[in-house]
């Protein structure tokens, strides 16, 4: 009989200071679907459900295939989400066990979920699904590489494979590591267990970036280099953690997974957070203010290639709004000219751009809608030249094969640069997030995008140069100025050196 493997996929990385609560219809606007409709829905991608029909077929599972449900990092998970997600996923391991036993669990999640009435979401989905499959059924989770792993995730899973690159592009090659231990756990081949370690750390890890050399590549060199000598250390996962997180376990972690109980796993464990805390001032990036960018701007000529302008505190990647004017106000005073913005998310506006129609000129305030302490709304006038639903097929490395939705969009062309007004809240990380509304990214002299770093793997091989602003939006690096409540304390960077 082949063995049958509980799957599916339920991730969000939750800001906790947003005020924008996530409900299902945010699940609905970006991924949801549910068990046979799933391939499908999949086929084609680089996500991990893709991954998961893969290694299906490589090792002749049956899959009970769950959910898929994904949506752009914001505030808690609204009760609806959580109700309807959560209810579906137990519902259909109850009605699997009542036909047969499972011998494995796989699933794929954030590991930085926050929901209203749960701070460690991932913990408690993991409880709850243990009460019904019982302590000796395998359990595998992959992981992004910025989950807040808890000891309650650790106690609940049995194996923790999370990526091993920044920008994520090993989602599928994440599921087959974890998949192949899995196996092997199924056939008792092997014992996983779970061992975590953290320290005093909000921060660290060079946010765990994998595009240069620095302490994340080394610890990720390491744990290659300890898998490999086949002394029962079956998996070791890095994790950079997720700041604007007020969760008393946030932050960097190290989970190894060996075979059985050994004190040297935990000691391993601990050997690679105290690097971490060593090396915990290393940041690769420059983050420049606003002002400081425009004139760096001035600078630069004869580029071969854009200049990529990313506003990292305005990164709906991190959670946060997507509507500050911040840095858009800063290029419209400079005058830039062949300049191209992606995107500002104001629903309103995009409505009055749509309805006025292309070429027409227009005058609307724009932007700072949802928080104007982070960017107030800024008066402009422009010419509306496109008009899209907004709907995009992504081709790049990171959602390769999946549609994503800006909703109703309008371009403004606003002196010299065009504006790209949408409906939704999304973090730039496609091309296609420009051609789709007629504009080349790569024949542009300026290209500013609201993103941190996954807009590198499609945007750094076409800039002539990257320049990393914090304009102050909600996303900011600076963590001191968020009002953490339930964080363990002191930490640093907020209270240690």
């Amino acid at each position: 009989m082949a063995p049958r493997v509980l799957t599916g996929l339920f991730g969000h990385e939750t800001n906790t200071f947003s005020q924008l609560a996530t409900g299902l219809s945010d699940f609905e606007n970006y991924l949801l679907a549910y068990g046979d409709d799933i391939p499908e829905a999949v086929d084609g991608s680089v996500i991990e459900p893709a991954g998961v029909e893969q290694v299906a077929v490589e090792y002749g599972w049956e899959l009970i295939r769950t959910v898929v449900a994904w949506a752009t990092p914001s505030g808690r998970v609204a009760r609806d989400a959580w109700d309807t997600c959560l209810g579906h996923i137990i519902e259909t391991a109850e009605a699997a066990i009542k036909h047969a036993p499972l011998d494995g669990v796989l699933f794929s999640m954030h590991g930085a979920m926050a929901t209203i009435d749960y701070n460690d979401a991932e913990g408690e989905f993991l409880e709850r699904l243990g009460t019904i499959i019982g302590p000796n059924v395998p359990v595998a989770i992959t992981l992004d590489l910025h989950a807040n792993v808890t000891a309650r995730m650790a106690k609940h899973a049995d194996i923790i494979c999370a990526y091993r690159t920044y920008p994520h592009i090993d989602q599928i090659g994440t599921v087959k590591r974890a998949a192949r231990i899995l196996n092997r756990a199924m056939v008792g081949e092997v014992k996983p267990v779970s061992f975590i370690a953290r320290r005093k750390l909000l921060s660290g890890l060079d946010s765990g970036r994998t595009t240069v050399s620095n302490p994340m590549t080394e610890l990720l060199a390491r744990a290659e280099k300890l898998e490999r000598k086949n002394d029962g250390v079956l998996l070791i996962s890095v994790q950079a953690g997720f700041c604007p997180a007020d969760l008393k376990e946030a932050g960097p972690s190290v989970v190894v997974c060996g075979d059985g109980s050994d004190v040297r796993f935990q000691e391993i464990a601990e050997e690679f957070m105290d690097y971490a805390w060593e090396s915990r001032h290393f940041d690769s990036n420059e983050y420049l203010s606003v002002d400081e960018a425009m004139a760096k701007l001035a600078g630069i000529t004869n580029a071969n290639g854009p200049v990529v302008i990313a506003d990292a505190s305005d990164n709906p990647g991190s959670g946060a709004y997507g509507d500050s004017t911040f840095l858009l106000n800063g290029m419209i005073r400079a005058g830039l000219d062949d300049a191209a913005f992606g995107s500002i998310c104001d629903p309103t506006a995009a409505g009055h751009l749509i309805a006025a129609g292309e070429g027409e000129i227009v005058t609307i305030r724009l932007g700072g809608k949802i928080d104007p302490a982070y960017g107030s709304p800024i008066e402009v006038t422009g010419e509306v030249t496109t008009i899209t639903d907004g709907s995009y097929l992504a081709l790049g490395p990171r959602w390769g094969g999946t549609v994503q939705h800006l909703g109703p969009t309008a371009v403004l062309r606003i002196g010299g640069i065009d504006v790209i007004v949408a409906s939704n809240r999304l973090q730039c990380t496609e091309l296609e997030t420009f051609t789709h509304v007629g504009i080349d990214p790569r024949t542009r002299h300026v290209i500013a995008v609201k993103s941190i770093h996954h807009f590198r793997a499609a945007y750094e091989p076409i800039a002539s140069e990257i320049l990393i602003v914090d304009s102050g939006a909600l996303a900011t690096k600076d963590l001191t100025v968020l009002p953490y409540k339930n964080l363990r304390r002191p930490i640093y960077p907020l209270d240690l050196d």
